[in-house]
């Protein structure tokens, strides 16, 4: 689009095919380039879409427009086809593998864009009209060591923007992992390798929604857990940055840290896990079957922790691991825990609406607040627990008390997700809405005192506060995690102990540590090792090098000694030289003066005889002047009367001329008359006789337009049969679906049962050793016969009882084992039936893509009809011109109607179609018959081969497509026959084809030659025009140069 008086309209007509463009830029003013979806970079230029600056954005290396201008110019037939064929096979590749381009960015030195998963190209700017690739930027597979181990490239790498910086040094790039990444643009290292990796800016962010976040009292670190990327991460809120990081195969619903900063619990799928947090890895110490666990905390002090099990709040000691209560009353999920300080009481609330608090001494519940109106989100209580203050999904602050609510304040009018307060129970920090942060003042007033922040975009899903009230973290739906320093907080925020301090311990296993001693040992050694190894090298060197420098030193002296006695040659050699120069110059100098006086004197004498010369000639050229200056005025005056007759002369001529072309024009005018009258009678004419023809050929559309109203009522038939098909085949797809659903179902009570199976042979190993240690014992013992033959009798009573449990499980196991065989043999049955559902599909598929093939055929028919017509058209336009001569008129319509009309031919072979249309449905009734009672066959021995089954199969298949094939092929070919017979004139029986062409030939032979008469004359005429225009030009250039030359020879003349 552009601008014209405030008013936008488009900017050229580019046709091209439905291409989606998703990026594009100016690359010059007159020039736009944009990217496909396809993975195509085309250029648009004033305004019109260049057809041979169309590459694929993976694969070109270079764009130079001259160059394809240059090879158009040279073959264009040549580059068409192939760039056709080129163009289709890159269509092919592409539909394998294309990747759409994106971001687009222009700068002085070239242009960057995105294409493919985690993919950057850059061009360099050569010239005006040429481009070449000179890097590939990709991000670095060590980014990945932070994200599952899923394939290489995903969706998450594709390229969301990019931006070069002011110098146009450095290209920065998102994508949707929510990670930034720089690259340098030029460097020498860059010529050597084309595809430079991204770096990471900043650590390593979550990916998808953060749902759960917890603070450490003793460390300056907090831990959050992303629900898509499925990790655990912790940061450090003093260095902003992220301190470990793990992923796991699990979803994870809820962590929380120990206030020491070395235990965390964390709520997965399957189970509640105790971990303790290593220097760079969580160990897990114990396991609780809780499943699903969307809530669980740490007390205030760390040596109990609370989790949700459904409705019901479990609460274990962190030391012995004991469930200590078992915390019952909410009806609806329960949404947040908060202890108080001094761990005496607990509060919880639910979607349910109700608010309870918990002592944690009688692990009875001492106080509750029921609102059913409104769904709690989350809560948080002072420090001696008996205030609580809770959010919820009617967007009200509710002060809680002695079991009533004494204060609801409303501030930002939308519900409220998260609440957090103070160690100092003085300040109150919000969320809610659209990701907005309040602070409020404490104690509540009827107007609270408060300030609202924006930071997040989306819902803010949990914020904490840090130990010494000087932090708060913030995390969002959309990955994001904020820290606030808290300012203008003096006297509010708590008084810390001086000697406070953040610990900076860490837990390490005593095998690690035993292995990293080991290591240090191991390198020490070959420290020790290296620096004896170096000494013992370094004295071999310098003893090597003492040599070396010795042999130097003494070749050096040698040299200095022969330099100076060159140099001493070569002073005597230079002053004997100098004495011979001196002598050669004083010889010079003589001569030179002997024949600077002999060229003196010869230079006088030539002086003396170019000064007479000089005298002469200027006295001849005084002489020539005055006889030239007596020429040039007779000229003058013979010219001017030369000048005078032959105007005289040219008048009169152009008088003659004048009455010629007078005489012209009048007799143009009245063959142009003569010609306007022919032609307004010949224009009734045809006219009148259009006007009849059409009148017939109405009638013939009419009919026509009868037969496509039936034609699209039978395409309207097989419209609801491929209907009917699709829904077929969606109920096949269905059942298939859910044979796939019970498959899987099958497989994970198989692999639950093998589980068992290798848990009870497990158990039996275990038993058969210790049947071996008593055996062994036993034996020991017999030496030992009249001592210990009490033990006997109890040890073979032993043996017996484990035998009896044996037993048992063994016949468990062969029970179990029967089981899986039946399970296997529901297997092979389930295949069978997927075999033969998926056998029905592709006979479904091959009626549908026959079905598909008539529709075709009707539409190209459809086609041929409304071509013929218009040749119909075009021909009785083409008849006009015959209008005086009735003969050939009459010729003309016979020849339009044997090329047209029906003949008995058209309909035998129209006939011979139908024919062949009920013959080709009979075979394929007897084939269909015959394939069903081979189905049955199949399926009554179902027991026999496979491999033979499989090859009938195929076999019927490949016949049904063939004979679809014949089928459409041979309708084509009779069609095409018909046409050709029409147009050539060999369906009419009572005339032959020759004389209907010689007919033809004659008519458009006439109607030829009287139109190159017509034009004959007119050019004649033309002609006549412009040869006097040129004439009647050429006397009046000469009648003014006869006007100007008088004053050029009255110039000459004064000069």
């Amino acid at each position: 689009m552009n601008v014209s008086e405030t008013v936008w309209r488009q900017w050229g007509w580019c046709k091209a095919e439905n291409t989606i463009i998703t990026s594009c830029m100016w690359l010059t003013p007159d020039r736009i380039m944009f990217g496909t979806d396809n993975g195509m970079i085309m250029m648009v230029e004033n305004g019109e879409l260049r057809q041979n600056c169309i590459f694929k954005a993976a694969e070109v290396m270079e764009m130079s427009l001259k160059k394809i201008e240059a090879e158009q110019e040279q073959d264009t037939t040549d580059r068409a086809s192939s760039s056709s064929k080129q163009d289709s096979a890159s269509e092919e590749k592409g539909d394998e593998e294309s990747y759409p381009v994106t971001c687009f960015v222009n700068f002085a030195k070239g242009f960057v864009f995105g294409c493919g998963p985690g993919y950057v190209h850059m061009f360099e700017k050569e010239s005006l009209h040429q481009w070449r690739k000179r890097n590939v930027f990709r991000i670095s597979k060590k980014s990945y060591k932070h994200t599952r181990e899923h394939p290489l490239w995903s969706t998450l790498d594709e390229i969301q923007h990019i931006t070069i910086d002011p110098n146009q040094e450095t290209v920065l790039i998102t994508t949707l992992r929510k990670q930034l990444y720089y690259v340098k643009l030029f460097g020498q290292h860059m010529l050597q390798n084309p595809e430079i990796q991204f770096s990471e800016l900043g650590p390593a962010m979550h990916y998808g929604r953060i749902n759960s976040l917890s603070m450490c009292a003793w460390k300056p670190i907090f831990m959050t857990a992303g629900e898509q990327d499925k990790s655990i991460r912790i940061w450090n809120y003093m260095t902003d940055d992220v301190e470990m990081i793990k992923l796991y195969q699990e979803e994870i619903h809820c962590v929380s840290l120990h206030p020491t900063g070395l235990f965390a619990i964390v709520g997965f799928s399957d189970k509640l896990r105790f971990m303790v947090v290593l220097i760079d890895d969580f160990e897990v110490m114990r396991e609780f079957p809780i499943r699903n666990c969307k809530q669980a905390k740490f007390s205030s002090n760390g040596h109990m922790f609370a989790a949700v099990n459904g409705q019901v709040i479990q609460v274990f000691s962190s030391v012995s691991f004991q469930n200590v209560f078992n915390l019952k009353g909410h009806n609806g999920r329960i949404t947040s825990l908060s202890w108080s300080a001094k761990d005496l009481t607990m509060i919880s609330c639910g979607t349910e609406g109700a608010v309870y608090e918990w002592s944690t001494v009688t692990g009875q519940r001492v106080g509750e607040v029921i609102l059913k109106t409104n769904q709690f989100n989350a809560c948080a209580v002072n420090s001696i627990g008996k205030t609580v203050y809770a959010v919820g999904s009617d967007g009200e602050i509710k002060e809680i008390g002695s079991n009533t609510i004494r204060r609801n304040l409303s501030l930002i009018g939308a519900p409220l997700d998260t609440v957090v307060l103070s160690r100092s129970d003085l300040m109150l920090f919000i969320s809610g809405g659209s990701g907005g942060i309040t602070s409020i003042q404490l104690p509540l007033l009827d107007k609270a005192i408060f300030n609202e922040f924006h930071m997040h975009n989306t819902r803010v899903t949990g914020i904490a506060l840090s130990y010494d009230d000087q932090t708060l973290v913030s995390v969002a739906e959309d990955a994001s995690i904020c820290l606030w320093r808290l300012t203008n907080a003096d006297g509010r925020a708590i008084a810390l102990d001086k000697d406070f301090a953040y610990s900076k311990e860490i837990l390490i296993s005593k095998r690690d540590l035993q292995e990293k001693i080991n290591n240090i040992n191991l390198l020490s050694t070959r420290m020790s090792e290296l620096e004896t190894e170096h000494t013992y090298q370094l004295r071999q060197a310098e003893a090597t090098q003492a040599e070396k420098l010795k042999e130097v030193h003494e070749g050096y002296c040698a040299a200095i000694e022969e330099l100076k006695e060159k140099n001493e040659q070569m002073e005597n050699e230079h002053t004997h030289e100098i004495g011979m120069i001196q002598q050669d110059i004083a010889k010079l100098r003589s001569g030179h003066e002997r024949t600077l006086q002999s060229l003196e004197a010869d230079f006088n004498v030539r002086l003396i005889s170019e000064y007479d010369r000089y005298q002469s000639l200027e006295d001849k050229t005084a002489r020539m002047r005055k006889d030239y200056e007596q020429r040039l005025e007779e000229l003058a005056d013979s010219k001017r009367q030369a000048l005078r007759e032959m105007n005289s002369m040219f008048e009169a001529r152009l008088e003659e001329k004048d009455l010629m072309l007078q005489e012209l024009q009048e007799q143009a005018d009245m063959e142009k008359k003569e010609h306007e009258t022919i032609k307004t009678s010949i224009e009734e004419d045809a006219d009148r006789e259009i006007i009849e023809i059409r009148t017939a050929y109405e009638v013939q559309l009419k009919e026509e337009k009868d037969s496509n109203v039936r034609l699209k009522g039978e395409t309207g038939l097989m419209k609801k049969k491929l209907i009917s098909a699709h829904k077929d085949i969606d109920e096949f797809k269905h059942q298939i679906s859910q044979l796939k659903a019970e498959h899987k179902q099958f497989q994970k009570v198989i692999s639950t049962l093998e589980r068992d199976v290798a848990d009870l042979k497990k158990e039996i190993g275990e038993r058969d050793s210790s049947i071996q240690d008593k055996e062994k014992r036993i034996y020991e013992l017999k030496r030992k016969k009249q001592e210990l033959e009490k033990y006997k009798f109890v040890l073979n009573f032993k043996i017996t009882e484990l035998k009896n449990q044996i037993e048992p499980k063994e016949r468990q196991i062969r029970e179990l084992t029967h089981q899986i065989d039946d399970m296997e043999n529901e297997e092979l049955k389930l295949l069978n039936v997927k075999h033969e559902l998926e056998l029905k599909i592709q006979q479904l598929n091959e009626k549908l893509s026959s079905a598909k093939k008539d529709f075709l055929a009707e539409a190209d028919r459809n086609l041929t009809l409304k071509n013929t017509l218009k040749k119909i058209k075009i021909d009785l336009h083409n008849m006009t011109a015959e209008f005086q001569d009735p003969t050939k008129l009459k010729l003309a319509v016979k020849t339009l109607f044997h090329k047209y009309v029906e003949d008995i031919d058209f309909v035998r072979s129209r006939i011979a179609d139908d024919e062949a249309v009920r013959e080709f449905n009979r075979q394929r009734d007897h084939l269909e018959k015959q394939v069903a009672g081979l189905k049955y066959q199949l399926n009554k021995a179902l027991g026999g081969s496979k491999s033979d089954i499989g090859k009938i199969m195929d076999e019927n298949c490949t016949l049904l497509t063939e004979i679809n094939n014949l089928r459409t092929e041979l309708k084509s070919t009779r069609t095409r026959c018909f046409q050709m017979e029409s147009i050539l004139g060999l369906s009419a029986r009572y005339i032959p084809p020759a004389t209907a062409r010689a007919k033809l030939k004659h008519v458009t032979e006439d109607r030829e030659k009287l139109d190159e008469k017509f034009k004959q004359k007119i050019e004649e005429k033309e002609e006549v025009i412009t040869a006097l225009k040129e004439e009647n030009e050429r006397l009046l250039v000469k009648v003014r140069c006869k006007e100007d030359e008088p004053y050029e020879y009255d110039a000459n003349a004064e000069y």
